[in-house]
């Protein structure tokens, strides 16, 4: 199986127009989005995200449909959670779009399992955010933190009582869906792993999940694929490791309007030292 794999488009049209030109020339009917699908800078947020689902990503699904080309993605941690509805009812509305978040689908012997959940980050928007055990709060870049689908705000300090009550990423990951036995998995989590130079953002610090980690050596899985955070590839120069047998991947992005995106191209019959990252 052949497939693209990019992360973190953030609603920038020329990328997925980007990536439908390489499917299409390189012949690749896979898709692979691993989350922060929908616009990040923007006014208002919910109404300019809720319209990119319905008429942009509509319209982009059903232009892969036309080309035979299947999508497999999950959204991210600033794609807000109170649009869920809306991006399940377009996902459900293409026949070759499947949303895989805490779900699972098959092609013939691989098998995607997606999660979109990531650890308490230090930026000021707590969607989808799951804590720890063990994790104290980061340090918060924001004074300002923004919860319940970023509709109520808290200060730093009010965040510190509110995260005691948010599930830990370990029941999380305990609770996704198994894949049948024999069957290659590939794991989509845009949270990466923590510890293998997959997760360090601009000032060095390293925000992976050792739940994750744990996972990955417990799994058996054949490949883990994962976004969050852009710069990691530029600032550690790895966007590829191996952790017991499992290939870990993290594409990072080029920012957004920037005419460049990081990808790469996936045949599941290759081995790690075939893996390439593209900009293109």
């Amino acid at each position: 199986m052949r497939f693209i794999y990019a992360c973190d488009l953030h609603g920038d049209k020329y990328k997925y127009k980007n990536l439908l030109e390489i499917a299409k020339n390189g012949k690749i009917k896979y898709l692979v989005l691993g989350g922060d699908l929908l616009p990040k800078e923007c006014g208002d947020r919910i109404n300019e995200q809720k319209i990119f689902i319905e008429q942009y990503l509509n319209n982009y699904f059903e232009e892969l449909k036309k080309n035979n080309i299947k999508c497999i993605c999950i959204l991210g941690n600033d794609d807000l959670e109170i649009l869920d509805k809306n991006f399940n009812e377009i996902c459900k509305k293409h026949d070759n779009v499947f949303n895989i978040d805490q779900k699972k689908v098959s092609f013939g012997d691989i098998t995607f399992i997606g999660l979109s959940k990531v650890l308490d980050h230090p930026f000021g928007c707590k969607d989808r955010v799951v804590i720890e055990e063990g994790l104290e709060m980061p340090f918060q870049l924001s004074n300002i933190i923004y919860v319940d689908k970023c509709r109520n705000m808290l200060s730093v300090d009010e965040w510190q009582d509110y995260r005691n009550d948010i599930e830990k990423m370990e029941n999380v990951l305990e609770k996704l869906p198994k894949a049948k036995k024999g069957n290659k998995v590939i794991y989509v989590f845009h949270n990466p792993p923590f510890g293998l130079g997959l997760d360090v953002c601009r000032d060095k610090s390293q925000v992976g999940s050792k739940a994750i980690t744990n996972c990955l050596e417990k799994s058996n899985a054949y490949m883990s694929l994962h976004g969050h955070i852009h710069e990691s590839y530029r600032v550690t120069g790895i966007w590829k490791n191996e952790l017991i047998g499992t290939i870990c991947i993290q594409t990072g992005q080029t920012e957004r309007h920037s005419k460049d995106i990081f990808y790469s191209i996936v045949d599941t019959d290759t081995n790690y030292n075939d893996l390439y990252l593209f900009k293109g």
